[in-house]
């Protein structure tokens, strides 16, 4: 039987024997399409070169790792849906067609690979929106019997872009796996039962569609394939669905042992294989430096790891669990994908720290559960419920369960609205270029030089402006306003690595002409200056970057290196950037730590910093080959793609020594000459963003130097108000601040009393079982207070209940108090019956409950119901 390994290497072999080039997989993280969450097809790193954008290839084969998770919820309920898969594929762009595209996947299938013949099915396009597509069916007749031979529709076999752009049939090749106990006289690859699976899609783009709904012939036709791995090891390893192939067995066995379950009924079969989906997916996103947060990739990851977590914890484990099974990952990709072995550690440390956060919310989430069911409501609204779900890990299953046992309905209606806002959140992802724009800005990559940047060594610099666009992308001749130059040479930076673009502006025959605002370099090949003034395309003009805005940048950035290897020092290796802010005025910088940092190894931290700065180190930048990273110990990003060669920042030392150096790192970034440059290093805060990840706010250089000059103005105004020197301010507001909680102190209690004792109303009642009540009303106070007035009005009653209200415009709050010995008196039942005729909530214990609702209607009328 092949390995998975072996079938992966055999299909890119092949292929290489078709003279095809082997590309290896691009990120997860679709740096050439800013419109997409993930890379989801093979195709996506080929847009480009599809859309004849790019005419550098004109054919290739790949193995490309993918991330889906708009289906996330079938995952686990289902014999095929995965969130992380390999897509094996082979391309054409204006090369090869239908006649090599389909003998070549057959010759695989049936001569590589072995696979019985008599098991294949294939489909064509039948027409409709297009013509049929009987090339494909008279080249497949070639091959197999015309009842082997299947027609389908738009649905099925007609592949789109969008709406408009790039489109055309597609053939797509089924294994038949055997009986699936169908009871259907008619199964065939249209039938759903499980027994036809598709392994092979073959795209023929041949039309480009216009918005009118027709069609027109693309200047070439290009070949777009895609074959899951882990389909195609189904049918190699006779594997009754995707978990039985040796992608999955190696997670699915340690986790049967490490949970001690059998994995024979349902429960456990969908725990199996959700714990080892979701391990191989969380794994490689947070190998590409992904976080969990709540926003964006790092959303979709915590959506991840918390389903597993959940599912390990109903097969009876309470603690982190998913980062041991990491190790098995990198056993099963064991060197093919890199970055897992070289951040084996990391990825064990993220996981294990949103585990342990998300057991603790999982405790937290059935309180809230059980308080949502005690509001005195009669229906979960669905909101409420898929809030459980997303944030506390609750199905709505078990909610339902749950809540039915209490006789309460869930708002299934709105509960499936909330999940269809959450899905498309994972599956729309565009940042300020459209796709339109994205589209432009690939032309503009493809048929102009790429923009060559001097801003290391100079701030000005002659160009030639070679493209003009408008705020709409549109290309012009001529710009009078707001819009974008492309230049051939340019001194200014673009945002990237986390520095913002420089600023500056044009002159054209020594004259001001524009102002530059921002430059971007949305691809990274061409810089997109955004300006604000005139020009026109072809003109000869001088570039001069704002020299006191970059030079602030460059200490700033130089900065965050001083503390990121003071905190590697403090802390060790482990710890990593995940993510950076640099501007002229101050720095931002993200770091990961599994744990709670003391204020002495922090101080310590800063010491290192500000040490390096003031032993005036040089700075050196150099490019190298990408491989001497590795041999230098110099520090990378996670997820980062790197040019090669790569730009090198060594502070302190030499190349000639690295093992002298202070800091040693992979950067595109401008920075200083010496770190004498970069004064003084000043945290302004410091705390947690997220579990497992820290952030630091400060400044340095001259950013530095002005926010001391406005403390000192500060503290010369404050001393001036106070009348003491500017030495003896802190002394003194110390003083005031005591004073003043004196003061506090002596209101409140002053306050209590009068509360208390007179300024509100006060009714009795005498309860349907003889018991005393006691209202008071007391809308002078705040909701905080009335547990006080409660006590207080308690003390004077040997055996009753007191009920103390606050109405504040049209919200009541309010508490309820026994006092005696009373028993089957229940104050949090009391505080529940007010809540519902409140539309509020109550809660609390036998002897004291709180709650608040709607102040419809006068207290008075409520307590005589009770």
């Amino acid at each position: 039987m092949k390995t998975s390994k072996e079938i992966r290497n055999s299909y890119l072999n092949f292929f290489k024997s078709k003279g095809l080039p082997v590309l290896p997989s691009s990120s997860l993280i679709p740096h050439s399409d800013p419109t997409l969450l993930f890379t989801s097809a093979g195709m996506v790193q080929f847009k480009a070169n599809f859309l004849g954008i790019d005419n550098s290839l004109k054919n290739a084969a790949t193995c490309q790792k993918c991330v889906r998770t708009t289906d996330i919820d079938s995952v686990g309920f289902t014999e095929r849906h995965l969130t992380f898969f390999e897509m094996l594929g082979n391309f054409s762009f204006g090369d090869y067609f239908k006649e090599e595209a389909i003998a070549w996947a057959w010759e695989y299938l049936t001569q590589v690979l072995g696979l019985e013949k008599e098991k294949l099915y294939v489909s064509i396009y039948k027409g409709g929106i297009a013509a049929r597509d009987e090339e494909a069916c008279q080249i497949w007749k070639k091959f197999v019997p015309t009842d082997h031979i299947f027609e389908l529709g738009e649905a099925d076999n007609f592949w789109t872009m969008g709406p408009t752009g790039p489109c055309g049939p597609c053939s797509e090749i089924y294994y038949d796996f055997g009986e699936k106990g169908c009871k259907n006289p008619h199964c065939d690859i249209t039938c759903d039962c499980g027994r036809f699976v598709e392994i092979w899609n073959i795209v023929f783009e041949s039309y480009n569609r216009q918005e009118d709904g027709t069609f027109k012939a693309l200047p070439h036709n290009n070949i777009d394939t895609g074959m899951g791995l882990e389909r195609l090891c189904m049918a190699i390893q006779g594997a009754k669905n995707v978990f039985e192939t040796d992608l999955f067995t190696p997670l699915t066995a340690k986790a049967k042992k490490d949970l001690n379950i059998k994995g024979e009924t349902k429960e456990e079969i969908a725990a199996l294989r959700i714990i080892a989906d979701h391990a191989r997916s969380s794994s490689f996103l947070i190998a590409e430096g992904i976080l969990p947060s709540n926003e964006g990739r790092g959303y979709i990851l915590r959506r991840l790891i918390r389903r597993a977590a959940r599912y390990a914890k109903l097969m009876g484990n309470d603690k982190p669990y998913l980062y041991t099974l990491v190790p098995t990952v990198q056993q099963i990709f064991g060197g093919l994908y890199p970055e897992i072995d070289k951040n084996l550690n990391h990825i064990q440390e993220v996981l294990k720290q949103e585990e342990k956060t998300f057991l603790k919310t999982l405790v937290t989430g059935e309180e809230k559960l059980s308080e949502l069911l005690s509001s005195g409501k009669k229906t979960l609204s669905g909101e409420e419920a898929f809030h459980l779900h997303e944030t506390y890990g609750f199905p709505l299953e078990l909610t339902k369960e749950i809540a039915a046992a209490k006789g309460i309905s869930i708002d299934e209606k709105g509960y499936e609205a909330a999940k269809e806002a959450a899905q498309e959140k994972s599956r729309s992802y565009a940042d300020e270029f459209s796709k339109n724009k994205v589209i432009m800005v690939q032309k503009l990559e493809s048929t102009l030089p790429a923009t060559r940047f001097v801003g290391y060594d100079t701030l000005t610099q002659q160009a030639h402006v070679i493209a003009l666009l408008t705020e709409q992308y549109d290309l012009t001749d001529n710009l009078n306003g707001s819009g974008y130059a492309i230049m051939d040479v340019t001194p200014f930076y673009a945002e990237s690595g986390g520095q913002v673009g420089d600023k500056g502006y044009i002159l054209c025959n020594k004259q001001e002409v524009a102002r530059v605002q921002d430059v971007q370099k949305p691809l990274g090949k061409i810089y997109l200056h955004k300006i604000e003034g005139t020009l026109q395309k072809g003109d000869t003009v001088t570039l001069c970057v704002d020299e006191n805005l970059r030079k602030r940048s460059m200490a700033n950035h130089s900065a965050i290196h001083l503390v990121n290897a003071a905190l590697r020092q403090v802390f060790g290796p482990t710890v990593h950037q995940s993510g950076s802010f640099v501007s002229p005025e101050r720095f931002r910088f993200d770091y990961t730590l599994s744990k709670t940092p003391t204020a002495q190894e922090l101080n310590k931290a800063w010491a290192l910093a500000n040490k390096a700065a003031q032993d005036a180190l040089p700075v050196m930048c150099q490019e190298r080959p990408l491989a001497d990273a590795e041999k230098l110990g110099a520090v990378t990003l996670l997820g980062e793609k790197y040019a090669d060669p790569a730009r090198f920042v060594l502070m302190g030392g030499d190349f000639e020594h690295p093992e002298q150096k202070y800091s040693l790192e992979l950067c595109g970034g401008t920075h200083v000459k010496n770190t004498a440059d970069v004064i003084t290093v000043m945290i302004l805060k410091e705390g947690s963003v997220s579990a497992g990840v820290r952030r630091i706010e400060g400044v340095a250089g001259y950013a530095a130097v002005d926010y001391l000059k406005e403390i000192n103005h500060q503290a010369e105004e404050l001393a001036a108000r106070l009348v003491v020197p500017v030495k003896d301010v802190f002394g003194r507001i110390h003083t005031l601040v005591e004073e003043l909680k004196e003061v506090k102190k002596r209101y409140e209690d002053f306050r209590s009393k009068t509360l208390a004792a007179g300024g509100v109303n006060e009714l009795t009642f005498t309860l349907k079982n003889g018991i005393s009540l006691v209202w008071r009303r007391a809308d002078e106070a705040e909701p905080k207070e009335l547990r006080n007035i409660a006590d207080t009005v308690a003390q004077k009653q040997k055996q009753g209940v007191v009920i103390v209200t606050c109405d504040k415009g049209d919200k009541r709050s309010f508490v309820v108090k026994t006092a005696g010995n009373m028993p089957g008196v229940d104050a949090s039942a009391i505080a529940k019956q007010i809540a519902a005729d409140l539309n509020g909530r109550a809660g609390g214990r036998t002897d004291f409950a709180q709650g608040g609702g709607e102040a419809r209607k006068p207290m008075e009328e409520m307590l005589m119901g009770l």
